[in-house]
């Protein structure tokens, strides 16, 4: 600098004071200096009023020596001028900032207000670092950023956000990397305009950014701004945010290990909106369950890094606990549960078992949420069907079905304390069925199943398709005991044309949960009693059928064995074909309506037809006692009687 005068040696020579821990004082005069050789040069500008602001709020406060140090180099002459009049001094000590002797001699509130002054002096000279095509400048917007949040006054965290969200926003997207790598070979044009009658330099930059130092001031902004939008309690821009960090190629390699800090942030905010009404209300009044809902996805999504979360050190919560984590979870499940949505619950455990082939296998917590969700689901689906059975002083006789079937009855008989026990392995606080559905599980006391009425037949339908898929898909968890189903034989049997009085014949069915809940929703819909294997491969024809996307008829799509040659096959058999002829004709004039609409009739058929192709088989005996009768009804009953034994063995 001694033999060639120029800036960017004077620049780099306030730097390295900097660097070699000089006086503050010496750095600023070589940037001052590297500012008077080159007036348009932006680095020189920021690098001064950057190193200021930074002593500032390091060191400042309540320092005398720095607070006159920081006084001499400000960018507003006025400004300088008023600080040294209201501290009674224009010379500043280089070499000790950190006496203390001259604060007795200053009032701390006045050394307060003249902290504050040149706070904002720096702020203001950084602020024309990033103005017009100086933009893209990042590093100022950084320092303001910066500045705000150290500072940490009424509403300088958002004016921080504010500030830093120009780097990682743009029109068509809430989140991404706006920045661009400083490059001092490009020279712009002049302002079209400039301030004309205003002494203000146009500054334009000067010196290019490695490719390293780019990427580096990526991740130190990224950290930053995602600091900063926790603060703020921006949960959308956080869930973006984490999104983006998780999808993004461009910087995927240089912001691969950000996710976990991104994914700890957003989990603080939305815990946070969780536990707490009023920031519910900041991030637009959603609802708790929307924001359990998203805690599931992220459990979906990172269920192995929940673990390690809390011990990030730019997150360090304890509030972020692995085992508080899952407790959001059980909580979503409960809530589910308590309103009984039977269809949100399915496809929760369906996301469970394709995330988690073998959640045992996986983890203690996945195993617990596993049990806990298909437990949810059972309960659905026993309190809907509890509260679709008609009640015998409900039920209306004369427009009940005549049961096709050979007279058995399906009972179900329900205890409400057993069904309040859960599995010990879930939480303590949301053991147990919800109190409010108790009344309606304790109508349910020795209850003869009937088909259920027209308004629910729908509802019927709809529980049988989820009960069939909770059948084939629950594989783990202790299902509630508390469920018995057994069959009776009608209280007078028809003996050669005459009614007689016959004692009941009760026949407990040995059946697991499933089975049972599986049972019970199909005499629902067909109002009579059936083999559980009968029911099982319905099911199964009608899965196939629906995958098929075919609404054909159940004579055309259903194969029939030959029925036995009695003397009740033939009439049976015309009786199921009339049957089966008015549900075709009924299913094409009616292509359009909805499958449950036709679940009555067309389905009376197929049963009657499978029972009777099931029988056929059934030793010779059975045949001969269906030979006595000679009402259809009785015809009917026989083979069902030897089906529901087989059943209940």
């Amino acid at each position: 600098l001694s033999c060639r005068s120029q800036w960017l040696h004077a620049f780099y020579l306030g730097k390295l004071c900097e660097k070699l821990g000089q006086s503050p004082a010496k750095a600023f005069s070589y940037y001052k200096k590297a500012i008077t050789l080159n007036p348009t040069a932006v680095d020189p500008v920021y690098r001064m009023h950057a190193s200021r602001l930074k002593l500032l709020y390091t060191r400042g406060k309540q320092n005398l020596n720095v607070i006159q140090v920081v006084a001499d180099y400000t960018y507003n002459q006025s400004t300088k001028e008023n600080v040294l009049s209201m501290l009674g001094s224009s010379e500043q000590n280089d070499n000790a900032l950190d006496d203390a002797e001259g604060n007795k001699l200053v009032k701390p509130d006045l050394l307060d207000k003249a902290w504050h002054i040149l706070y904002d002096d720096c702020l203001h000279a950084l602020g024309t670092c990033v103005e017009g095509e100086l933009k893209h400048f990042h590093k100022a917007r950084y320092k303001l950023a910066q500045g705000f949040y150290r500072r940490g006054e009424a509403g300088d965290l958002e004016r921080a956000k504010e500030e830093l969200s120009f780097c990682f926003k743009s029109t068509r997207s809430s989140f991404t990397v706006n920045m661009w790598e400083i490059d001092g070979a490009v020279r712009k044009g002049r302002r079209k305009n400039p301030n004309i009658g205003v002494s203000r330099k146009n500054l334009e930059v000067s010196l290019s950014e490695s490719s390293r130092k780019f990427i580096t001031c990526i991740r130190k902004y990224m950290i930053l701004y995602l600091d900063l939008l926790e603060k703020n309690m921006d949960l959308w821009t956080l869930e973006r945010a984490y999104t983006y960090l998780r999808t993004d190629k461009r910087f995927a390699l240089c912001l691969g290990d950000i996710v976990p800090v991104g994914l700890g942030k957003y989990l603080q905010v939305l815990t946070a909106a969780i536990r707490d009404p009023e920031i519910r209300r900041v991030c637009g009044d959603v609802s708790t369950e929307q924001l359990l809902e998203k805690m599931f996805g992220v459990f979906m999504d990172h269920a192995n890094m929940l673990a390690d979360i809390s011990t990030i050190p730019e997150v360090n919560s304890p509030e972020l606990s692995e085992s508080n984590l899952y407790g959001y979870i059980h909580q979503y499940i409960h809530l589910l549960e308590s309103d009984v949505r039977v269809d949100v619950l399915e496809a929760l455990n369906e996301k469970i078992r394709k995330r988690f082939k073998t959640p045992k296998l996986t983890n203690s917590n996945f195993a617990k949420i596993c049990k806990h969700a298909s437990l949810s689901w059972c309960r659905c689906i026993l309190i809907k069907l509890a509260s679709i059975t008609p009640l015998p002083e409900s039920m209306d006789t004369d427009n009940q079905p005549v049961p096709l079937s050979n007279g058995l009855l399906l009972y179900v008989d329900l205890q409400p304390d057993e069904l309040l026990i859960s599995s010990p392995d879930g939480p303590t606080q949301f053991k147990g069925l919800d109190m409010n559905w108790f009344e309606t599980l304790a109508r349910i006391k020795n209850i003869p199943i009937r088909q259920t009425s027209e308004d629910n037949m729908e509802t019927a339908v709809t529980v049988m398709k989820s009960t069939y898929n909770f059948y084939r898909d629950s594989s783990c968890g202790t299902f509630p005991s508390g469920i018995n189903l057994y069959t009776v034989t009608p209280s007078q049997a028809s003996v050669e044309g005459l009614l007689q009085q016959a004692p009941g014949i009760v026949d407990t069915l040995d059946l697991s949960i499933p089975r049972k809940l599986l049972l019970w929703v199909y005499t629902l819909v067909h109002g009579r009693y059936c083999n559980i294997s009968a029911v099982v491969k319905y099911c199964d024809e009608m899965k196939a059928r629906n995958k098929r996307g075919t609404l054909t008829a159940a004579a055309s799509s259903q194969v029939t064995p030959p029925a036995p040659h009695s003397s009740v096959s033939s009439h049976v058999t015309s009786k199921e074909k009339s049957a089966q002829t008015v549900s075709s004709e009924a299913q094409e004039a009616n292509a359009s309506a909805p499958v449950a609409a036709t679940v009555p009739l067309h389905q009376e058929a197929e049963g009657s037809a499978s029972l009777i192709a099931t029988e056929a088989q059934k030793p010779s005996a059975v045949a001969s006692q269906l030979s006595r009768s000679s009402s259809s009804r009785t015809m009917e009953s026989a083979p069902d009687g030897g089906q529901g034994n087989a059943g209940a063995a």
